[in-house]
């Protein structure tokens, strides 16, 4: 029986760091609020702060909060966290640089409906990630399956818990970045995985350009009529939204495929190998 090694509990410095950053992130846009631009990367770094306090408090790692429950560091957790990051804080400053400047009706700030539409694509991804994968775990576990797995990503196979066609690792010490590009099943656990790596370049290069345009939005003059300042998030065009879903589809579908496979129960055992004379 392999037993799961439990991370300890969080410190009084970690709590510190999660109500720190919590408060820094509540106050952040009205700290620096006659340049909006600072001030709304010094709220998004808040967050950021935040979640990797969390993610330490709990698994013991920086990049905890990104770790499945089968201890794997998780891509759909990762662009999830990374789309609400990035329009929430921007979303939030432009609402307390409005409240701070007095301007009418400050929280009528639009989010045109691609980007919406974004955010829920993120959202239902997180959401489906683990119901695929656990439609393909199950009780039929060999220890065939826990030594193709060691052997492929080379990790002690006492650290690999198989389930099914997929596998867990004994603890979060274990994940890694690679976790992001390798495959999920016994069978393709060493093999870059095509769905996750198109996924992952999609997002990331739409996250930068996001982020760049709300650089330029953050930096607009307050105009005469004050009710228009930062009234509406940068909108997003149908083709950006088109291709992350087209991107996060494919992603889906990749991972609901399968990739081979794994040992059987019920398989026979492997013969020995012959035994050299004397």
């Amino acid at each position: 029986m392999k037993k799961v090694r439990c991370m300890p509990k969080p410190s009084s410095g970690t709590l510190f760091w999660i109500l720190g950053s919590l408060i820094l992130f509540i106050v952040a846009p009205v700290i620096n609020s006659s340049h909006p631009r600072y001030a709304w990367l010094l709220t998004l770094v808040m967050m950021i702060i935040f979640s990797m306090s969390v993610g330490y408090a709990i698994n013991g790692r920086l990049n905890g909060i990104f770790i499945d429950y089968r201890n794997r560091l998780s891509l759909s957790k990762l662009q999830a966290l990374c789309w609400s990051m990035l329009i929430l804080s921007a979303l939030y400053t432009a609402a307390l640089l409005r409240i701070e400047k007095e301007v009418t009706a400050p929280l009528e700030i639009t989010l045109n409906t691609p980007l919406l539409t974004i955010m829920g694509i993120s959202l239902a991804s997180l959401a489906a990630a683990p119901a695929i994968l656990n439609a393909k775990a199950d009780n039929n576990v060999t220890a065939q399956a826990a030594q193709q797995v060691s052997q492929a990503i080379n990790k002690p196979v006492e650290d690999i818990i198989p389930a099914g066609k997929i596998f867990s690792f004994s603890s979060a010490e274990l994940a890694s970045w690679l976790d992001l590009f390798r495959g999920e099943e016994n069978t393709n656990a060493g093999s870059a995985d095509l769905g996750k790596i198109q996924q992952f370049v999609i997002t990331f290069i739409l996250l930068a350009v996001y982020g760049m345009s709300l650089w330029q939005f953050f930096s607009q003059v307050m105009p005469d009529n004050k009710t228009t300042w930062l009234n509406a998030l940068p909108n997003v065009s149908d083709g950006m939204s088109w291709l992350l879903g087209i991107s996060h589809a494919g992603y889906l579908a990749y991972k609901a495929a399968p990739h081979g496979e794994s040992p059987r129960s019920n398989q026979p055992a492997p013969p020995a190998p012959p035994v050299a004379g004397g």
